[in-house]
């Protein structure tokens, strides 16, 4: 053989043996981490499936052709496998954001309720540091320790921020705002935190034509356990029999206890099944039975009330939601999802009609991932933002009153049919 062609094939082979040697690879510790997490991923996900070991294959191959060294340098690869999903929610949060989520939210709070994306204030407590401060419902939050870029946070941070104070540095000091009102110049507020009764009671009152409008707030703790009393009590004083429709406002609903809630829309929304846990597994069904004034999950009573609204699920309801509305006010508007003579308006949900799981990794961070999503009573999922079926835009600073257009609205279509017999 020519002497040339053997150098050049010897040369040829060395030089393609130090490219492959010289291929990027990931270390054993990053692929440790990435398979521990994709496991977590694969037993947690119990609403969504995939080809795991396809998943797997592309996941490892990823962090191979990034030569991932740490846990940390294969987080990219992890947040591809939980976007190819397909759940909305699944997230992954770095170990700092891990540590906020997972720290107890404190006692103090501002008193702000506040819409995500627009960033408008939605509501005020009564007595609280935001009311102190001059600020009301329909002011829009322009900055936030002189930062413009939050107003798409994921929701726990959101909230976090504006109800309790709750920054990542952990700090207790005011939140310092910048603020706008109409059209006013931006002014800066200073919002301190307080401990104050977070309680807001449900309302009702009669409109004209024999409309009732009833306000459901979100819910929790100790309060619940008189929460759906105080509804049925409310239904009995502008319910007289002749009513020819019901507006249910749950556009300050941002969550809360569930069963108390459901109990509370019962005789409303209808006797027996109003909806339902579901995922790939299973399905925990909810119920109101009229007759004993219950909620219902799972064949046991977790809410009762002691003299129960008699049941009115021939009225004509209109459900009025925004993008507060969230979790257990959104399984409220499932509840009526379904449901003869019902309509929503306003603005779509927030978009967690969901229940979830963490999962803390080796480093300390945290796999969020979805287990279940609701359900309506006829099987339908929902677990997205929920739209109305006529859009109206909620506009704060006008919430309740005769002018609120979204209120409007519900009246003009709850006129147009006909005077229940």
């Amino acid at each position: 053989m020519n002497s040339y062609l053997v150098c050049g094939s010897i040369l040829l082979l060395t030089g393609l043996a130090r490219t492959q040697s010289n291929a990027p690879e990931a270390s054993a510790e990053a692929a440790r981490y990435l398979a521990a997490a994709l496991d977590e991923v694969e037993k947690g996900s119990r609403v969504y499936g995939t080809d795991w070991e396809k998943l797997r294959a592309k996941a490892m191959a990823t962090i191979a052709a990034a030569g991932a060294l740490t846990p940390a340098d294969t987080y990219p690869a992890i947040r591809d496998a939980l976007a190819s999903l397909g759940d909305p929610h699944a997230r992954l949060l770095e170990p700092e954001a891990a540590k906020l989520m997972s720290a107890k939210r404190p006692a103090r709070s501002t008193g702000l309720l506040v819409e995500p994306g627009d960033t408008v204030v939605a509501q005020v407590w009564p007595g609280s540091p935001a009311e102190a401060a001059g600020l009301a419902a329909g002011d829009r939050i322009v900055a936030v320790e002189g930062v413009t870029g939050f107003a798409h946070l994921p929701r726990f941070e959101f909230e976090r921020l504006f109800r309790s104070g709750q920054r990542a540095d952990r700090s207790t000091a005011p939140l310092e705002l910048s603020v706008r009102t109409g059209d006013a110049e931006p002014r800066p507020v200073q919002v301190a935190l307080a401990t104050f009764d977070e309680y807001l009671p449900p309302t009702a009152r009669r409109l004209d034509d024999q409309i009732a409008y009833l306000e459901l707030p979100g819910v929790s703790g100790a309060r619940g356990a008189s929460y759906d009393d105080e509804v049925h009590a409310l239904l009995g004083q502008v319910d007289d029999g002749e009513l020819r429709g019901c507006i249910v406002d749950l556009r300050r609903n941002p969550g809360g206890s569930v069963e108390p809630m459901l109990a509370s829309v019962g005789p409303l929304a209808g006797n027996g099944k109003l909806g339902a846990y579901t995922s790939s597994h299973n399905s925990s069904e909810w119920s109101y039975d009229a007759e004993r004034g219950s909620a219902i999950f799972e064949g046991y009573e977790l809410a009762n009330v002691a003299t129960p609204h008699p049941l009115r699920d021939d009225l004509p309801i209109a459900i009025l939601t925004s993008p507060v509305t969230a979790q257990g006010g959104e399984a409220l508007v499932v509840a009526f999802a379904g449901r003869a003579r019902t309509r929503r308006f306003g603005e779509g949900t927030r978009g967690v009609p969901i229940g979830s799981t963490t999962k803390a990794l080796a480093d300390g961070a945290m796999l969020i991932l979805t287990v279940t999503v609701q359900a309506d009573r006829n099987g339908k999922r929902y677990d997205r933002a929920i739209p109305p079926d006529e859009a109206v835009e909620v506009d704060w600073a006008r919430f309740g009153g005769a002018d609120d257009p979204v209120v409007v609205a519900a009246c003009r279509w709850l006129r147009s049919l006909s005077h229940p017999k």
